[in-house]
């Protein structure tokens, strides 16, 4: 057994090359002291097996940490392994993240692209989600597990196998859809704008109809204050502090919002709905994804409508306003009047959460912000007050 460690202040990380088991366990001890540290991650890249004696020593790191309040992290962990882990019950205790599978798109037949990443064919049962440089592995482990979550509620959403790399790149596999975006479908009849408007709305309400489970899906509310506090690089204390006043005003809920709920998100198989990208699955108010929407469609100035969805801007406006009267339709005259007072503000919510992960993104999204979305929310507060 070859250990490699790095200490960075806190934080040590041990790479393992190896067999852990009775005979390398004291090797693995040897490198536990753990004084001063609060932050230890292993790698399993290259450890093919652990035996109970190496288990016993991630245990004891493990209660170590836990007493000093610190953390611990298994990463790379071979399949083999994490089977050990989840039979022996460890996996509850300790965090741990599985061994990627390294793909080439080299070759690959491409079908879109978005904001957040591209869409290639895998083979003819699968195909792969791969983000652009810069996003976070992480968000793709939630998007792969979001969507399994989603798919047991009852959402229809395609189904996701594995996480996987490109390079630098972290991608989702999911299954191959014979289906078409929605988008395309609008596109190719804007004449039947409002029937698909009334449609679009019909499929939100489905995913708003949907009890969320707090223990998987964050509250978006709670993570906006902590996205808009990070606007402070353009906006002013007081700006950030009217934002959240307007947040505070949007009532609470733990019913589900997709909060990426657009036409290009939508594919439809046989004439059924399939909602894809669940990364951003959430429990809230159904007026986050109502906001998403103004946002793609709602701001022809903004071409987000042509960019997201290829949609005319025109087009785009009549399908929100459409979709907005069906939507409503049944809801108190209450409800609609909040969301008029708000309008501005829950548009801005998927530029300014899009800020926070996609820093290229962050100076032209910042300025659609500051000159286009803000003042209209300053002008409508001092309308309505």
């Amino acid at each position: 057994m070859l250990i490699n460690a790095q200490r960075a202040d806190d934080r040590l990380t041990l790479a393992l090359d190896g067999r852990l088991d009775i005979a390398t366990a004291p090797v693995l001890a040897r490198e536990l002291a753990l004084e001063g540290v609060r932050h230890l991650v292993l790698d399993f890249d290259r450890c093919p097996y652990i035996s109970s004696a190496g288990l016993r020593e991630l245990l004891r790191a493990q209660k170590q940490l836990t007493a000093a309040g610190g953390t611990m992290l298994l990463t790379n962990v071979p399949r083999e392994v994490q089977e050990v882990l989840d039979m022996t019950g460890l996996s509850s205790l300790i965090p741990s993240r599985g061994k990627v599978r390294q793909i080439s798109i080299d070759g690959l037949e491409f079908l879109s692209a978005g904001v957040c990443g591209e869409c290639y064919r895998l083979d003819e049962e699968t195909i792969v989600k791969l983000y652009n440089e810069g996003v976070e592995p992480a968000i793709a482990e939630k998007e792969k597990a979001f969507a399994k979550a989603a798919f047991v509620l009852g959402i229809p959403t395609a189904i996701s196998y594995d996480v996987v790399a490109c390079g630098s790149r972290t991608g989702v596999v999911y299954e191959m859809l014979d289906a078409t975006l929605f988008s395309a479908v609008i596109r190719n009849d804007l004449a039947a704008i409002d029937r698909h408007a009334e449609r679009l709305a019909r499929i939100t309400q489905a995913v708003h109809d949907t009890k969320a489970d707090p223990g998987i899906f964050p509250d978006i509310k709670e993570s906006f204050r902590s996205y808009i506090d990070q606007m402070a690089f353009f906006l002013s204390a007081e700006e950030i502090g009217f934002l959240q006043r307007k947040l505070d005003a949007i009532p609470d809920a733990d019913t589900c919002v997709h909060f990426d709920l657009h036409t290009s998100n939508i594919m439809i198989r046989a004439g059924e709905p399939v909602i894809i990208d669940m990364g951003d699955l959430s429990r809230g108010h159904y007026l986050f994804d109502v906001g998403l929407l103004c946002t793609i469609y709602g701001y022809p100035e903004l071409g987000i409508s042509e960019l997201a969805t290829k949609i005319p801007g025109e087009d785009g406006a009549r399908l929100l306003e459409g979709f907005l009267k069906a939507y409503f339709a049944d809801k108190p005259e209450e409800e609609y009047r909040l969301f008029e007072e708000n309008r501005h503000f829950l548009a801005s919510l998927r530029l300014i959460y899009t800020v926070t992960f996609l820093p290229k993104l962050r100076e032209p999204l910042a300025a659609m912000i500051k000159d286009v979305l803000l003042p209209k929310m300053l002008a409508a507060d001092k309308a309505a007050g």
